[in-house]
């Protein structure tokens, strides 16, 4: 187990990449030495300012990486392996990095985004992927579920690095956090090389022998040689089937049937995830506190990067007693409060020092409830709706529909909150709190409960609903108390679209 742990967290560095990156890049975009490299002197505003479009072409250009990232993930995967595919990452996280503090040019920087964005898209399939192969089955939802931990642990840590250097006069205070960026990839690649490679993905290769010393390593030397060869035989039975559940399978069946209304679910919660407004914080959040005339952002955004990983830790204990149905309703309640809040504020009393203060506070809860519902939880509902035919495909299709929203609202947050195009500051929670309160709806009138139930029984009940906006039935939408009874193999925390996992079981009682 002391071994696992160790892969694990060396691993984890992967989504700590992804975690710094996120923290950082939000509060370049009021340092001064950042803006006087990438910006410009706006007279008006008597201040070091940006261009709209500049700006987001820098935030787009994560995603676009991080979609090709995505994207070469699998074929990388398939042919070379799991450990090319963290090399891969650490590699470009690595370049992206030189790029931005080589020279200050535009292009260049532009450059090491796609490459940083590369790397978080390659992090998120072989981070959890590799962790999940290598965990034996009872640990194996404890160790997957690090990865969202990692990323919001890297958050803080970029935010505070930012807070301690942001007053520097010079081109060290971007530069800095850049640097200790590269701990991270760079302890990555040097771990990944002494890791065994998956033995998963030996034996779909057909290494057998491979496999067996791979597991071996993993296990350790007291394990017992009949339950390596009893995991192996699992493993091919499994990858069998796998290969089977595929051949019968199109895109199309996606759209086809009673998977149609499987497929909308997918669709919609991810959908309702990313326009609740967290890719808005999270990429623009420092930019949107200055200007709102908020004083010390940089410690507001270590306190909002602070309630995430809060909300985060909450949700452990309470998703093995409340249902996945319960969290993602209260949580689109409690983030169309925190969205409409700092709006009202803001057009009852623009400016004041009163609406910044209720601005900060609705935005830090928005934070904490995001992270305690539709951020993990939405994945997880997503991973579990999908039938076991279509589930790699359906996972795909909603994880490319969530990549294509976030650079969606990337590239249209800078026309509504900069100072210099429609300037909409606090109002913007009108926006997404219209958006936020239709999932509300949605979820309420249309979302089953997918907790405590089985594959079978999810089964079940599709086959008897398969109209996309029909309610559930009754018996399915009723939300009796959840009762912890075993830990049986399904999904957990962090059910990314290519993971397997383990979580608790529940009756209703």
């Amino acid at each position: 187990m002391t071994k696992l742990v160790l892969i694990s967290l060396a691993v984890m560095c992967g989504a700590f990449t992804f975690g710094i990156e996120s923290g950082t890049i939000a509060g370049f975009q009021v340092m001064e030495p950042w803006l006087k490299d990438f910006g410009y002197y706006d007279e008006t505003l008597g201040a070091w300012n940006i261009h709209t479009n500049i700006q987001t072409t820098i935030g787009a250009m994560i995603l676009v990486g991080a979609v090709l990232g995505a994207l070469a993930s699998g074929p990388i995967g398939s042919k070379f392996g799991r450990k090319p595919g963290l090399i891969a990452i650490a590699v470009m996280a690595i370049l992206g990095v030189i790029f931005q503090v080589v020279y200050a040019h535009l292009a260049l920087l532009l450059l090491g985004r796609i490459m940083q964005g590369a790397a978080i898209g390659l992090a998120s399939n072989f981070v959890p992927v590799y962790q999940s192969e290598v965990a034996p089955t009872q640990y194996r939802g404890i160790m997957i579920s690090l990865y969202q931990l990692g990323i919001n642990i890297g958050g803080l840590v970029g935010t505070c690095i930012n807070q301690g250097t942001h007053a520097m006069p010079t081109r060290q205070a971007y530069r800095i956090p850049l640097y200790a960026s590269l701990s991270f990839p760079v302890i990555l690649l040097v771990v990944t090389f002494f890791l065994p490679e998956s033995p998963r993905w030996l034996l779909s290769i057909d290494r057998t022998e491979d496999a067996c010393n791979s597991l071996r390593r993993l296990r350790g030397k007291e394990y017992p040689e009949t339950l390596i060869q009893q995991d192996i035989n699992d493993i091919k039975s499994h990858i069998t089937l796998e290969r089977q559940l595929e051949a019968s399978a199109s895109y199309l069946n996606l759209f086809q049937g009673t998977d149609l209304r499987r497929t909308s679910i997918v669709l919609l919660v991810l959908l309702f995830q990313i326009l609740s407004g967290i890719t808005f914080i999270s990429v623009y959040g420092t930019f949107f506190f200055q200007v709102s005339g908020i004083n010390d952002v940089f410690v507001i955004t270590v306190v909002s990067a602070a309630c995430q990983l809060a909300g985060l830790v909450v949700l452990y204990p309470t998703l093995r007693f409340v249902g996945r149905w319960t969290i993602l309703l209260w949580g689109a309640a409690a983030e169309v409060v925190c969205l409409f809040g700092f709006a009202i504020v803001d057009v009852a009393a623009p400016g004041s020092q009163a609406a910044a203060k209720c601005l900060v506070a609705f935005t830090l809860l928005f934070g904490f409830f995001f992270t305690w519902s539709w951020g993990p939880v939405g994945w997880i509902v997503a991973s579990e709706v999908a039938s076991n035919t279509l589930r790699s495909k359906t996972q795909s299709v909603g994880t490319t529909i969530n990549w294509i929203m976030s650079l969606v609202v990337t590239i249209v947050m800078p026309y509504l909150i900069n100072p210099t195009a429609a300037n909409l500051g606090g109002k913007v929670g009108f926006i997404f709190g219209s958006l936020t309160f239709v999932g509300f709806v949605w979820t309420y009138f249309y979302l089953p409960e997918t907790g405590g139930r089985s594959l079978e029984e999810l089964d079940e009940l599709f086959l008897n609903v398969s109209k996309i906006f029909a309610p559930p039935p009754p018996q399915c939408c009723a939300r009796p108390n959840l009762t912890l009874l075993e830990e049986r193999p399904s999904t957990t925390i962090q059910d990314l679209p290519t993971q397997r996992s383990h979580r608790a079981y529940c009756s209703w009682s």
